[in-house]
């Protein structure tokens, strides 16, 4: 049996001990909760970068397309702007020998005076105007016929001169239509590449915060294992003081009972004394008597 001055102590232990579990607890709850708000930034992170893994690819395979079709458009357009190049050089040609032509034969250039019946016809066909006036353009028309039979010679050349310019514009009209397509492409593939850029740049920011979370979870998990472990070990001494202190106070109530019958039977026999003598029994005889009776 523990003297008064351990039994205090050993009290006071068991009170300290309470209050470092309940502390413990409260700490562990604490680290508890922000270990499992790491874990979950963390998974949120690695869900978006899966998720921007994922537009990546898509716009990836986009922008290959668009690169695709640009190399397309391009062999496209330069066939074009050859053709458009033989239809010029086949004029040059034609020029050459129409110029030639006209030199020999002191002939009027015909390419002016279709133009200037094409102009009239179109006057003709969009303008209202009176007989008269018309009459008169007509006329001029015949005029210029004739001396178009006049450069008859060359007509055939100029003709074809004609012909191939028609052709060259519409070339070049398509060739433009070709060219804008190539830019309209090279534009969204350009566009692509850039979202490429950025996301993958988010990627890397992303990927350092993931780590920063996953960092931080595993020293709060560590943390929480070490702050567990000594409340364990806490609690296991509590236990063993508890037990210790049950056992105590078991002891003192024994040694107590035992020192309480002692008196009594010291009392009983006090009193069987004075019953032998003939003394005068107390109230407190009569008590401390019956006591020792049951």
């Amino acid at each position: 049996m523990l003297t008064a001055e351990e039994r205090k102590d050993l009290f006071k232990t068991i009170s300290e001990k309470r209050t470092e579990i309940s502390q413990l607890q409260s700490e562990l709850n604490s680290v508890n909760d922000k270990k499992e708000n790491s874990f979950k930034k963390k998974t949120e992170l690695s869900n978006k970068i899966s998720s921007l893994i994922s537009e990546i690819k898509k716009s990836r395979t986009t922008r290959n397309d668009f690169t695709h079709k640009v190399r397309q458009d391009k062999e496209e357009r330069d066939k074009k702007n050859k053709s458009v190049k033989e239809s010029v050089d086949k004029i040059k040609g034609l020029e050459k020998e129409r110029d030639v032509l006209l030199r020999k034969h002191n002939i009027k250039d015909p390419t002016s005076i279709m133009k200037q019946i094409d102009s009239i016809e179109f006057k003709i066909e969009t303008e209202p105007m009176s007989f008269d006036k018309e009459t008169k353009l007509m006329k001029e028309i015949k005029v210029l016929k004739k001396k178009l039979k006049e450069a008859e010679s060359v007509s055939h050349i100029v003709e074809g001169i004609h012909e191939i310019s028609k052709e060259i514009d519409e070339k070049k009209k398509d060739a433009q239509k070709t060219h804008k397509q190539v830019q309209t492409h090279a534009k969204k593939s350009q566009e692509k590449h850039e979202a490429l850029i950025e996301a993958s740049k988010e990627i890397e920011d992303i990927k350092n915060e993931e780590e920063k979370a996953f960092k931080n979870f595993i020293e709060q998990k560590k943390r929480f294992n070490e702050i567990n472990d000594s409340l364990k070990e806490k609690l296991k001494e509590l236990k063993d003081l508890t037990e210790k202190s049950n056992a105590e106070k078991t002891s003192v109530k024994k040694h107590t009972e035992k020192n309480k019958e002692k008196a009594l039977e010291e009392k009983k026999i006090s009193v069987e004394e004075k019953l032998k003598k003939g003394m005068k029994l107390t109230t407190e005889d009569l008590i401390a008597f019956q006591g020792t009776d049951k």
